[in-house]
């Protein structure tokens, strides 16, 4: 998404190949996380040209 400006959720699955009602799923918890901010008009954007996330998993 970096450098695409607004984008609907919808046409975020189209590009990632993906279903809508997950990529909503995940536009959620990443705009809580403050990667990604959803615009007034229910689009989202990427604000950032670039990233670096350290991340640690561990299985359950």
């Amino acid at each position: 998404m970096q450098g695409k400006g607004e984008l609907s959720v919808r046409e975020l699955a189209r590009s990632v190949g993906r279903d809508v009602k997950r990529v909503h799923e995940d536009v959620v918890i990443l705009a809580k996380l403050g990667l990604l901010e959803r615009t007034e008009n229910g689009g989202v954007v990427c604000p950032y040209s670039s990233m670096h996330i350290d991340m640690y998993l561990k299985a359950a």
